[in-house]
C-alpha cells in the first residue's frame, strides 16, 4: 500500500516514515505544507494519507477536511495531544483514525487497514446514496408526468401510468425519459 505522509515538523518525519515502512507500507512521498499536499495527492494518487501533527490546529483540520472532500482517501492523524474536542473535530474533517503517542508498526498496520476498510464502506454508501437519489428524482419526474397527463387528458392515475409505460415501450426508451420529454414540452 502506498502512503503519503504529511507532517509540518521535519524533525519527526524520519521516525514516522520508519514506523510506517516497518508496518509494511511504502511511503511514496512526504509533504510539509498545504500547497504541496494537493499537488502530491493529485500526482501520486496514494492509497492512504497519514497526517502527523503534534498539536493539530484548526488550519490543519481545515486542510484535511478540504483534502478529504476533493480526494477521498483513507486519512489517519498521528498526534501527541490527547484532546476529545480535537478528536471530534478530526472525525468531522474526515479522519478515520486519531492516534496519540506510542506508535508501533503493528498498530500502524492495523489502523491503516481499518481506515482503508472504512473508506471503502463510505465510498459504497456514497454510491448507494447517489443511486437512491437518482431513483427518487426519476420517480418524481414520472409522478409529475402522470399528474400532467391526468390534468390535461382527464385520465385516472392508472391510465396515465399505462400511457407513459406504453409510450416508453413503443419508443424503446426508459419511462423516465418519456416523462422528462413530456414535462419539457409542457414547460415550453
Amino acid at each position: 500500500m502506498r502512503v503519503l505522509l504529511v507532517d509540518r515538523q521535519s524533525a519527526r518525519l524520519s521516525t514516522l516514515r520508519a514506523v510506517i515502512e516497518d508496518a509494511g507500507f511504502s511511503v511514496i512521498d512526504t509533504v510539509s505544507d498545504q500547497a504541496d499536499l494537493y499537488e502530491a495527492v493529485d500526482r501520486l494518487a496514494p492509497d492512504a494519507i497519514i497526517v502527523g501533527a503534534d498539536s493539530p490546529s484548526r488550519d490543519v483540520l481545515d486542510d484535511v477536511a478540504s483534502l478529504s472532500a476533493s480526494y477521498p482517501r483513507p486519512l489517519l492523524m498521528l498526534s501527541s495531544r490527547d484532546d476529545r474536542r480535537l478528536m471530534a473535530q478530526a472525525s468531522e474533517a474526515g479522519i478515520a483514525a486519531y492516534v496519540m503517542d506510542g506508535l508501533s508498526p503493528a498498530l500502524v498496520r492495523s489502523l491503516v487497514d481499518v481506515a482503508v476498510r472504512q473508506s471503502e464502506q463510505m465510498a459504497s454508501l456514497r454510491a448507494e446514496l447517489a443511486d437512491a437519489r437518482e431513483r427518487l428524482v426519476d420517480r418524481q419526474a414520472i409522478h409529475r408526468a402522470k399528474c400532467l397527463l391526468m390534468e390535461d387528458q382527464g385520465l385516472s392515475e392508472d391510465a396515465a401510468y399505462r400511457q407513459l409505460r406504453q409510450t416508453a415501450m413503443d419508443r424503446a426508451l426508459p419511462m423516465v425519459e418519456i416523462a422528462r420529454q413530456l414535462l419539457s414540452r409542457a414547460a415550453e
